[in-house]
């Protein structure tokens, strides 16, 4: 709901404001102004939470402009596929705002191959270095299926700990066990836990990718 309303401010400014936009970039059929890229960074910093510098804004709204048209020519039915999945997470209006849309089905584009790596080669050695890198990993464990919690422990060189989260990552469940002086025991990850070692592990397979992602972004804009 927030990010519907969040889309509709953000096409009520455009259509009010493009009217006394400054041409920033025109080349190749392609026009970006000066109202396109503030909605581009304002996206950027809302979605990423980091403030992008106005040149590399333009940079990458030539790029992703460039990358959906190729798509649309050469890949119309994956175009398609992720606009439903847009639509159904911000409503039908964001179709009425280019700039958004793209922003947006370029998102999904560089999330495909975070997916596709975690899908294919994404291994329980990467999670334990992932987790090694940590200063700690306190998660708290329990007996009885986490009813009571016995302690607290820092499990970020725990094998067993490693091997059932990755396990448990891989297959959509959360029954995680650790083993601590020979017995076993529930590991209890509450939401908020379990997003900010989700975001590790994102943000390692996205470093990981980088190189792939680039070569596919300046192959496609070569066209």
């Amino acid at each position: 709901m927030v990010y519907r309303f969040l889309i509709k401010i953000v096409l009520t400014i455009f259509f009010s404001l493009n009217t006394f936009a400054v041409v920033l970039y025109d080349k190749n059929e392609l026009i970006i102004t000066d109202i396109e890229l503030n909605i581009y960074k304002d996206l950027y910093l809302k979605n990423y939470k980091y403030e992008i510098q106005d040149s590399n804004g333009l940079k990458d709204l030539v790029l992703l402009n460039n990358v959906i048209k190729d798509l649309k020519k050469n890949n119309i039915e994956f175009i398609n596929k992720i606009d439903k999945e847009i639509i159904s997470m911000f409503g039908e209006n964001i179709v009425n705002n280019e700039i958004v849309l793209n922003f947006y089905r370029f998102s999904k584009v560089r999330d495909e191959f975070i997916y596709n790596y975690f899908r294919n080669n994404l291994n329980v050695d990467e999670i334990a270095n992932i987790f090694k890198d940590l200063k700690v990993l306190n998660l708290p464990i329990s007996e009885n299926n986490c009813l009571v919690i016995k302690d607290v422990v820092d499990l970020k060189n725990n094998r067993e700990f490693i091997e059932s989260f990755f396990y448990n990552l891989k297959n959509n469940t959360n029954d995680y066990k650790a083993k601590i002086r020979n017995l076993f025991f529930n590991v209890c990850i509450d939401e908020n836990s379990y997003y900010k070692i989700e975001q590790l592990i994102v943000s390692y397979i996205r470093i990981q990718t980088e190189k792939e992602f680039e070569n596919f972004i300046y192959e496609k804009t070569k066209n």
